[in-house]
């Protein structure tokens, strides 16, 4: 295990980990052996199952209790950390069973991580420039001379030029493993170029990146973008000056809401449509949402989504909703009962378009 993880540290992990889901924790280095465990009986032993989940990168799940061998069914899950694999979680129990707590144990073993770096300087480097990402596009005051310094430690400077910022957003349901997608991020930020790169907590990964580097950055963010698409969404932001990225956050923010099934990068340029919905007053779209969608429920508003992503092809949604033609006309037709607009009308499926596209831009208001 790196020098890094103490004991004290990884046994706190454990402890923690085991007050939110009741199974037994084990902590393992990358050579397999126990380091800290829920079961004290357990510590300085080999564990198979961790040692391949460390050599493979991968999630290994046990579905048996193999007594010959000392396993226990389980599911060990590899933690990378900057890059490297640095130790495996194991959570003894019935795989399907303790499989929904894999994602908290990973985001808890990451935050716990970070909080207990060791190199100070590194240390002292990343803590601020989070602070600095955060205060930049929250445009809290910050002094001069601490923007200086933290651009001079990632090796950047602010001569007046633009910048962009750039969300990396995780999706709720994502199915890869948190510090397989924490890495390939980091992965990507650390090939690409310089840049200020923090982390918010629970699910949004922050890039603030010189303009003049912007399509590199934004090739980087296709191929991040492509090899998780059903994990992550990302927007790039507008071209700002240093001062205001606040702006340009908003504006990577409102390129993610602009994204309809299939998709998952947009920038600033991309967007047309939304640019003037997120100008539109909460009382205006609330009523505008009501006038057009009461009525509808999720199902028909789903329809609807895939119905306008496929260019309002009939063939073309029946095919993804798995429905025949004609059912799907039946659909539609309820959906014209339902609110007084026919989505096969073009000016009426202008609204009902204008409406969801409100909605997925203010989701509170789905709720009222």
């Amino acid at each position: 295990m790196p020098a890094r993880i103490q004991m004290q540290l990884a046994q706190q992990i454990v402890d923690t980990l085991k007050t939110i889901c009741s199974h037994d924790i084990n902590f393992i280095d990358v050579q397999g052996h126990i380091f800290a465990s829920t079961d004290p009986v357990r510590v300085g032993g080999y564990h198979d199952g961790g040692h391949e989940a460390a050599r493979l990168g991968k999630i290994v799940t046990i579905e048996a209790d193999d007594p010959d061998r000392g396993v226990r069914h389980g599911i060990n899950m590899p933690i990378r950390f900057h890059g490297d694999t640095v130790a495996v979680i194991g959570i003894t129990g019935v795989p399907e069973e303790v499989r929904k707590y894999a994602d908290l144990a990973q985001r808890l073993t990451l935050l716990l991580l970070r909080e207990h770096e060791i190199d100070a300087r590194n240390y002292d480097t990343r803590t601020q420039t989070g602070y600095l990402v955060r205060a930049l596009v929250n445009r809290e005051a910050v002094q001069p001379d601490f923007i200086s310094a933290v651009l001079e430690r990632n090796s950047l400077a602010d001569t007046g030029e633009q910048w962009r910022t750039i969300v990396i957003r995780l999706r709720d349901d994502h199915e890869s493993p948190l510090s397989t997608i924490e890495g390939a991020v980091q992965s990507a930020v650390t090939s690409t170029g310089k840049c200020l790169y923090a982390y918010r907590f629970p699910n949004e990964y922050i890039l603030i990146v010189r303009n003049a580097e912007g399509p590199r950055w934004e090739q980087a963010m296709r191929e991040l973008a492509s090899g998780f698409p059903g994990d992550i969404r990302i927007g790039i932001g507008s071209a700002r000056r240093l001062s205001r990225q606040d702006l340009s956050f908003q504006a990577a923010r409102l390129a993610i809401l602009s994204l309809v099934d299939g998709e998952n990068l947009a920038s600033y340029e991309s967007i047309r449509l939304e640019l003037l919905l997120g100008s539109v007053s909460e009382a205006a779209a609330s009523a505008y949402m009501q006038k057009c969608l009461g009525g509808l429920d999720a199902a028909d508003r789903a329809l609807l989504n895939t119905y306008f992503a496929t260019e309002m092809s009939l063939k073309e949604t029946a095919e993804r909703c798995f429905l025949h033609v004609n059912t799907l006309q039946y659909r539609l037709k309820r959906v014209r009962d339902r609110c007084g607009l026919d989505p096969r009308r073009f000016r009426e499926a202008s609204m009902l378009y204008t409406a969801l596209r409100l909605e997925a831009l203010k989701p509170e208001k789905q709720s009222e």
